[in-house]
């Protein structure tokens, strides 16, 4: 007896958020493109859909707040998906050859101090970190594109860069990320995301619901579906 798979649900072809019928980019997406065009990141990889209410977003805040049990069961995931899925992240950035630096996403509401992210990640990635600096750390930024909004503290011409980001709602401060790093020169840059935002309560969501209140709660990625995804026109 044949075995369908299981399709993974109708997503943004970026951020794996939800899409109005007929359309391949999400609003806050095709808003990005449309500002900074190959600018942004060559491929986003989320890893996990963050359903608003979930075990796995409180995780995500918690971390945040000193939360050591929820820090380790990000580190793990982080680890993990990079572990299994690397390779398919740099293709599917068109880069030929592995990330030779990391880049955290700072905060974009002002938050003091090392951002928890920072550690976290260097617990997993063994490559030189790019530092970055808000240029008014303490004004929080908004949805858009912050052009000008982050200064790149160390040289990354020519080079590939992997950006890790713990939560994208609509992905403004990761694409800022990326569009900072290839005005410096960076060649391609891979954002890696631990949660896609989603929250089943909202009219945009209609197109994930089914498959998330179903259980599924991976954005389906396999390697297929990041094939080819680097700078789409």
């Amino acid at each position: 007896m044949r075995v369908e798979r299981s399709r993974p649900p109708v997503a943004c072809r970026v951020c794996r958020g939800s899409v109005a019928g007929g359309f391949s980019r999400c609003y806050q997406c095709e808003l990005h493109h449309s500002a900074a065009g190959r600018l942004l990141a060559d491929a986003v990889l989320p890893v996990a859909y963050a359903v608003k209410g979930s075990q796995f977003a409180a995780d995500l805040w918690r971390y945040k707040d000193g939360d050591r049990e929820a820090g380790e069961k990000l580190r793990a995931l982080l680890g993990d998906f990079l572990r299994d899925h690397g390779p398919c992240a740099w293709r599917a950035a068109g880069m030929a050859a592995p990330p030779g630096k990391v880049a955290v996403v700072p905060s974009g509401q002002g938050r003091p101090g090392v951002h928890p992210l920072v550690p976290l990640v260097a617990s997993c990635v063994r490559l030189p970190d790019v530092p970055l600096s808000a240029r008014a750390p303490d004004v929080p930024r908004g949805r858009e594109i912050g052009f000008g909004w982050l200064h790149v503290d160390g040289p990354v011409a020519g080079e590939n860069v992997l950006v890790v980001e713990d939560t994208w709602v609509s992905g403004g401060s990761a694409q800022s990320v990326a569009v900072a790093l290839k005005l410096a020169g960076a060649a391609r840059v891979v954002v890696v995301v631990l949660g896609r935002h989603v929250n089943l309560a909202h009219p945009r969501s209609a197109s994930l619901a089914p498959a998330l209140r179903d259980g599924t709660r991976g954005p389906g990625h396999e390697c297929l579906h990041t094939q080819g995804q680097a700078n789409v026109p």
